[in-house]
């Protein structure tokens, strides 16, 4: 059965994973804190892949980008998995089930979740940051079912009130 922990820290340095697990919006507008960091310590390999298929094909709701590591890094994450998030067609458990699924599918045994659709987002789709945790909790939870031994590590960037949220949900 899945492990999930939670933790406290920069997502790409926190935990060594195989992959990080983010959400993209379709338009290539990529300036989020999590997408910063990505690049602050990888450069644009990942989201240099995810580009191209935009350019490409274009970016549909919940579909999934496997962004293989090209070029070594100082961060802990080999791969990210983009899932494309227009923020109006599907509920936040829904994305965050298709990540998990994918990188189960890959493979991967460790993955780092960040927050999603916090920050900037927050309110936007969910209207709450409870509702919001609570939508992320649901795709764990869903995925869980599937009875994967994937280490799954929720990392919370400077946020107490959501790392204690969390905390109180995740027992």
């Amino acid at each position: 059965m899945s492990k999930v922990y939670l933790l406290s820290g920069d997502v790409t340095n926190i935990v060594r994973v195989d992959a990080l697990i983010t959400l993209i919006n379709p338009e290539g507008n990529w300036y989020g804190g999590v997408d910063f960091a990505i690049m602050k310590v990888a450069g644009n390999q990942y989201h240099d892949q995810a580009e191209k298929i935009l350019d490409d094909s274009g970016l549909e709701n919940g579909q999934v980008i496997i962004a293989k590591l090209k070029k070594t890094h100082p961060g802990n994450f080999a791969h990210v998995i983009f899932v494309v998030d227009d923020v109006k067609s599907s509920p936040l458990s829904d994305l965050v089930y298709t990540g998990l699924c994918a990188a189960n599918d890959q493979g991967y045994q460790h993955v780092a979740l960040p927050l999603m659709r916090t920050g900037v987002m927050l309110g936007v789709v969910e209207p709450t940051l409870e509702v919001t945790l609570d939508q992320m909790i649901l795709g764990i939870d869903k995925f869980k079912k599937l009875k994967s031994k994937m280490v799954i590590n929720i990392v919370v960037y400077k946020d107490a009130q959501s790392f204690f949220y969390l905390m109180a949900k995740l027992k």
